[in-house]
C-alpha cells in the first residue's frame, strides 16, 4: 500500500511543477504583446490582405446565394451587406499604405469588424 501512495505523490508532484512551468512561460510570454493581441508590423499586412480578401470572396458567394433565394424580401439587409464590403474593400486599401503598428492594428481590427457585421447580417436573412 505505502508503495502505491508514493508513486502517487511522485506523480501529482511531478505534474505540479509542470503546471507551474506552464503559469510562469504564459506569463513571461505575454509580457511583449500589447493589450489585446500581438505587435503588428508591416509585413503582417500582405497575408492579412489575402486572407480577408478569401474570406471576402466566400462570404460574397454566401450573400449571392442568399440573395438569389430572398433578394425582395430583403433588399434593405443585402444594401447594407453591401455598404459593409464596400468598408471592408476601402479599409483593405487603407491599410496597406499604413507603416504604424498601432494603426495597422487598430484597422486591422476595423475591417474584422466590418466583415462579421455582414456575416451578421447575412446569417438573420432567411430565418
Amino acid at each position: 500500500m505505502a508503495e502505491k501512495n508514493r508513486s502517487r505523490v511522485v506523480v501529482w508532484t511531478v505534474v505540479g511543477i509542470l503546471v507551474v512551468a506552464a503559469v510562469i512561460f504564459l506569463i513571461v510570454a505575454r509580457r511583449g504583446t500589447t493589450p489585446g493581441g500581438r505587435n503588428v508590423s508591416t509585413e503582417d499586412v500582405g497575408p492579412f490582405v489575402a486572407r480577408m480578401q478569401s474570406q471576402m470572396a466566400r462570404e460574397r458567394n454566401r450573400v449571392a446565394k442568399r440573395q438569389s433565394r430572398y433578394g425582395s424580401d430583403y433588399a434593405e439587409e443585402f444594401a447594407q451587406i453591401r455598404n459593409h464590403f464596400d468598408n471592408v474593400n476601402a479599409g483593405l486599401a487603407e491599410i496597406q499604405e499604413l507603416t504604424d503598428g498601432e494603426e495597422i492594428g487598430a484597422k486591422m481590427k476595423e475591417i474584422k469588424g466590418e466583415l462579421g457585421k455582414a456575416r451578421d447580417l447575412r446569417k438573420v436573412i432567411g430565418r
